[in-house]
């Protein structure tokens, strides 16, 4: 029958760590934090999805102008089908169909460029707000701290949320960086 004393004893040990995990969970020091709207607000976030914007529209730009020459070829060759010879019609088309591919193959690296440079920025921004959010942290000797954005939150009470402060102190840095 040890085997029954041995389990009371675990039993035992198991209910009072319970209870002193329970002490413990009162004694935390929880915060919360809305990480994206911290990336979409702030100053630092505000430069990166300019930067994203205008580098946006310059490949957009460069886009349209070779639609704009292909649709001219194209429309040439429309209307010049009967006259043309058939050697030279060829030839035409087969300019247009060089225009088409590089078309789609400048669209498919711009398409590339975008997602790798909003990708590099975002995650510059990112490590700004981890580091300010790191020295809030170690500053209010908080314990946890829960990211609202990814939808694990379900309430809480508005005091505990860090997001303002962190955005302030990102905002601070972008503008010491300047």
């Amino acid at each position: 029958m040890g085997n029954g004393k041995g389990w009371w004893i675990g039993a035992v040990l198991a209910t009072a760590m319970l209870f002193a995990g329970a002490a413990y969970a009162e004694g935390l020091k929880v915060a919360v934090v809305d990480v994206n709207k911290i990336l979409n607000e702030s100053e630092a976030g505000k430069t990166a999805k300019k930067k994203i914007e205008a580098r946006y529209e310059e490949l957009k730009k460069k886009v349209e102008e070779k639609q704009e020459e292909a649709k001219k070829l194209k429309d040439e060759i429309d209307k010049q089908k009967i006259i043309l010879g058939k050697d030279k019609l060829k030839e035409k088309e087969d300019a247009l169909n060089a225009r088409i591919a590089e078309l789609r193959q400048m669209t498919q690296d711009a398409e590339k460029e975008m997602q790798t440079r909003q990708g590099e920025l975002t995650q510059e921004v990112l490590k700004s707000i981890k580091v300010q959010m790191d020295k809030l942290v170690r500053q209010e000797k908080i314990d946890l701290v829960l990211d609202q954005a990814q939808g694990g939150v379900v309430h809480f009470n508005p005091t505990l949320d860090i997001t303002a402060r962190v955005q302030e102190l990102v905002n601070k840095e972008k503008a010491g960086g300047k």
